[in-house]
């Protein structure tokens, strides 16, 4: 047996969208800063990539998650056969991971998560799943006694080549997951956010993957001096660009997630569909907007915000 392999170690198992990570970046943290020993994170791309900068893992693990369980627990099974856990926290907490759980149930580890194989369960408390993200995973922690802490330098997640422009520019990313196109606010409110923005000489920076693509081409259509970045930029050129934008503008997307760590003004769309006290966003800058289904007064209510916040 190698050196590595008799060294005391903790896995970390988080999944889920970017936003997801993002919120649990405190979490992962908070773990590490705690136990000072080998750290294992078992996730899922392109996380791996991001999460790599950081330097908080000696190894991570990914997985394609399946529609089929038997599939993850065949990959997970294979990838950590030679590793023995002293501790494992599950911080995706969904049903799926907690069945994954009973594979590290023995004597030797001991497992913070929900569920029968959980040594500490979080299903004591029973308002777990009415708290904010980020407060529910503080209130997991302490049963193990971890300290919760916040992460203050985040300068990895920065690590970009992409050229700041030398104009001042608002960041607009006017869509969402092809899987939950109702989280959308409609594209009629970002159209009159960029005319107004652009009457007052600000560049537009349109930011967007392959399931916004067409709802950038949309906006590049009737904006031709729009700047569509729509599949150019990596997550860690979006958190540059966050960094020294005037404002972003985007719905309840993971992308917004990243740029609330950029310190910027940052203002969040939500729609009926998804709840802001569970999932948004957090930082000082950071402004929520609950969309009313009128895109004429709630773009009224934006306007009175991009004026103030931009002191125009």
């Amino acid at each position: 047996m190698n050196t590595y392999s008799q060294q005391k170690k903790i896995l970390i198992i988080k999944f889920g969208g970017l936003g997801d990570i993002i919120l649990s970046l405190d979490a992962i943290f908070s773990i590490k800063n705690h136990h000072k020993m080998q750290t294992i994170l078992l996730t899922e791309k392109p996380y791996d990539s991001l999460l790599s900068y950081s330097k908080w893992f000696d190894k991570i693990i990914t997985i394609k998650r399946s529609f089929f369980y038997f599939s993850d627990i065949f990959q997970i099974k294979k990838k950590i056969r030679n590793f023995q856990f002293e501790f494992v926290y599950d911080l995706q907490t969904s049903s799926r991971s907690s069945n994954y759980l009973k594979h590290f149930n023995n004597n030797l580890t001991v497992i913070n998560g929900i569920g029968k194989y959980a040594n500490y369960d979080h299903n004591i408390n029973k308002n777990r799943n009415n708290m904010h993200t980020v407060e529910r995973q503080k209130d997991q922690l302490s049963l193990s006694n971890i300290k919760f802490k916040t992460v203050n330098d985040l300068r990895w997640l920065f690590q970009s080549k992409i050229v700041i422009p030398k104009e001042k520019y608002v960041l607009i990313i006017p869509g969402g997951s092809g899987k939950r196109k109702n989280k959308r606010v409609p594209i009629k409110v970002y159209k009159m956010a960029i005319d107004f923005l652009l009457k007052k000489q600000f560049k537009i920076l349109i930011i967007g993957s392959k399931d916004e693509e067409i709802i950038c081409q949309k906006i590049k259509l009737d904006f031709p001096e729009v700047m569509n970045l729509c599949k150019k930029t990596s997550l860690q050129d979006l958190a540059k660009l966050s960094k020294y934008s005037e404002l972003s503008i985007g719905n309840d997307t993971g992308p917004m997630h990243l740029v609330s760590k950029g310190g910027k003004k940052c203002f969040v769309f939500f729609t009926k569909h998804s709840k802001a006290q569970l999932c948004s966003p957090i930082g000082d800058n950071v402004s929520i907007f609950h969309y009313n289904g009128n895109d004429n007064s709630f773009f009224s209510e934006v306007l009175k915000f991009i004026k103030s916040t931009l002191s125009l």
